[in-house]
């Protein structure tokens, strides 16, 4: 019984340092983190807008649709458990970062079939236009909608995000966020982002 009671504090401070380490690695991860360029292609011969998405720590692509009908969709990428289940407790944080977890693709739709009612459509976050290749952007929005209906079996709704989720191959962690899987996307589209060891934001050349 004693070595029971001297067994508990134990655990409890191990607990506490392992707490204190995995707060001091996320917090030393966002002093270092740096914010990636994204350049655009040169001229592109059948231009068309797409979107560099962010709002608060989520960075998405908004692609435009194959007819002037179809609305622009928004991909991003996050946290299976943190961002599609809504386990957002403080507690979560080390285990979303730290090491790889379960990704989730994420969808959603603003009801804007033009580049210039996009602002207006996503008042609440920060829009970015890019002018890319129309066909590239054609092709990494059928890919991706390819890969979010493959998942569509286990998909989770958040309506207080007016997203839809699937789960990603790919596993989140601070070496693959948001912004990382993003700036894969942006690649597809023909634009160059510059590198950085750790990603933790976009940026559009001249913004």
């Amino acid at each position: 019984m004693e070595q029971a009671q001297v067994a508990r504090p134990k655990r409890r401070v191990r607990r506490r340092r392992g707490a204190l380490l995995g707060l001091l690695t996320t917090i030393g991860l966002a002093v270092v983190g740096c914010t990636s360029t994204i350049t655009p292609p040169p001229a592109p011969a059948d231009p068309t807008t797409v979107f560099l998405l962010r709002e608060a720590m989520h960075t998405g692509v908004v692609l435009p649709g194959a007819t002037p009908a179809d609305e622009y969709v928004e991909f991003g990428f996050g946290d299976w458990s943190w961002y599609a289940l809504g386990n957002e407790s403080w507690y979560h944080v080390f285990a979303t970062v730290l090491w790889p977890t379960q990704g989730a693709l994420g969808r959603r739709t603003f009801g804007a079939t033009t580049a210039a009612a996009m602002p207006g459509a996503a008042a609440w976050a920060e829009l970015q236009p890019v002018v890319v290749d129309r066909e590239r952007a054609a092709a990494l929005r059928t890919r991706l909608q390819q890969l979010f209906d493959a998942g569509s079996a286990n998909a989770v709704a958040r309506t207080d995000l007016r997203f839809r989720f699937v789960p990603f191959d790919a596993s989140y962690w601070f070496p693959q966020n948001c912004a990382d899987i993003a700036a894969h996307w942006f690649e597809e589209l023909g634009c160059e982002v510059s590198w950085r060891p750790v990603r933790m934001g976009l940026v559009v050349a001249g913004r």
